[in-house]
């Protein structure tokens, strides 16, 4: 059995690592947590191309996956990789492909855990359809009879996540309470957070507060980061991603 802790982060467009759980995703790697970001497309549909513009919509893929090694790189992330997916477009892709290319990834990565958007609460129907296919594939991977591949056998993830966007977090709370709840501090990896948003500047040049030298006051730049608990106990108070797997030995 693999001796290094594995995440597999399963998100939409470049720029949701950094915005949603980019704090998160430094101070994992900082531990040692190898991870594996697989995103679904390349943001050519953006509507920003930089403030002043820097790109057209013809160079804004190529310009959007630059940016996005570049966070990698501040995030501490191992391994990119892309579903090829066009952007705005993937509630409409074939969900049983999608579901089983990321089964697939998971078969071959064996992460502990996963994490991804949830179907309700992603905000955009991006976010919303790769949540689904990627919840659906947490729970395929480990059946054997589910697409069977002679290489990468049948693999069972531990947990699952779904980020917690700050716009739906009072949402979320007011429907399910904080029982489902996984906050994280990220106060100590806060700057490489900020340095990745800023690898994004065809997106976020148009947010001149993150660029000024004092302290981002911005909803997405506090100190923690939310998940929801997609198979763990309500019991477990979790402050780590990886805390109830290492409790259970």
């Amino acid at each position: 059995m693999q001796s290094q802790q594995r995440l597999l982060v399963v998100l939409a467009h470049p720029d949701d690592e950094s915005f949603l759980c980019g704090g998160t995703i430094a101070k994992m790697s900082e531990r040692g947590v190898h991870i594996t970001l697989l995103c679904a497309t390349k943001g050519e549909m953006g509507r920003r191309m930089g403030n002043p513009i820097l790109t057209s919509r013809e160079t804004l893929p190529g310009v959007r996956v630059r940016e996005l090694k570049s966070a990698c790189k501040e995030l501490g992330i191992n391994d990119l990789r892309f579903l090829h997916v066009r952007d705005k477009t993937i509630e409409f892709e074939s969900f049983d492909l999608l579901e089983e290319r990321i089964v697939k990834v998971i078969r071959e990565v064996q992460p502990n855990a996963l994490v991804t958007f949830h179907e309700k609460y992603g905000g955009h129907p991006d976010h919303c359809a790769i949540g689904r296919a990627a919840e659906f594939a947490f729970l395929k991977s480990g059946d054997p009879d589910f697409y069977p591949d002679p290489v990468f056998p049948a693999f069972k993830v531990q947990s699952l996540y779904f980020v917690l966007w700050h716009a739906f977090y009072d949402e979320w709370l007011k429907e399910n309470g904080l029982s489902r709840i996984t906050r994280v501090n990220i106060a100590g990896t806060l700057q490489k957070k900020i340095r990745a948003l800023r690898s994004h500047r065809s997106q976020t040049l148009a947010v001149p507060e993150l660029w000024g030298n004092q302290k981002p006051n911005l909803p997405f730049l506090k100190e923690s980061e939310y998940f929801i608990k997609g198979n763990l106990p309500t019991i477990i108070e979790e402050t780590d991603l990886f805390q109830t797997i290492e409790s259970r030995g």
